[in-house]
């Protein structure tokens, strides 16, 4: 018989968070095709399942909070996109790019106004599950947004950047989600010499989450 816990972990936390990737990257697909790019259309990735990673989306989560980790970080398939169908491949880009986050604020908005309208009349586990939803969707919103390749922020810095400057940008892609790892640790060892409790992390994601966590909820 599974442990309570874990139900409730999957549930509260790993539920929304796998929700939150995949509409993330569907986001992605929508607008590309908006735009003029049917690669993901043709792909089947209009589709909640076709983005699921077993090691990404579940197991990788999943770690993490057994781990006791701060924070949970995962992903989704990426969604294939095309740069050569768009009429303007830099802006249709930090276009399909902006398009995932934004998703990801707009859940984060819904379920906010949900547990404020309804509150009163919801289940206490179902409460924790809005609660859950909101910090996911806006720590993906904010996480999203660093302007280190491969997250979307880099493809919105690389339409305002020169031009003959991109592609020198873009040769940190392989190693964007090492720099990211690195400065979470450094950072971490850095204040923590200090005596403070703070990190890459905590003022790119954490800060602003709980700013207008309190703004909302006051």
């Amino acid at each position: 018989m599974l442990n309570f816990s874990l139900l409730d972990t999957l549930f509260i936390q790993i539920v929304p968070f796998f929700f939150a990737i995949v509409l993330h990257e569907i986001s992605h697909a929508l607008v590309a095709y908006a735009l003029g790019d049917d690669t993901a259309k043709k792909a089947g990735r209009f589709k909640l399942h076709t983005h699921f990673d077993i090691m990404g989306s579940l197991v990788l989560p999943l770690l993490l909070y057994v781990a006791h980790s701060p924070f949970l970080i995962g992903y989704a398939k990426p969604v294939p996109v095309d740069s050569k169908k768009f009429k303007d491949p830099l802006v249709d880009m930090a276009l399909v790019a902006i398009a995932g986050p934004l998703c990801n604020l707009l859940l984060a908005a819904i379920f906010a106004l949900m547990l404020q309208k309804e509150f009163e009349v919801m289940a206490l586990p179902f409460q924790q599950f809005c609660f859950s939803f909101i910090v996911v969707n806006l720590s993906l919103f904010f996480l999203n947004l660093i302007p280190i390749p491969p997250l979307d922020g880099s493809r919105i810095v690389a339409a305002l950047i020169p031009e003959a400057w991109v592609e020198k940008y873009y040769a940190l892609v392989p190693f964007g989600f090492s720099i990211i790892i690195l400065l979470e640790i450094f950072s971490r060892y850095v204040f923590s010499l200090l005596g403070q409790n703070a990190s890459f992390f905590y003022f790119f994601i954490e800060v602003p989450v709980n700013g207008i966590l309190k703004m909302v909820f006051a």
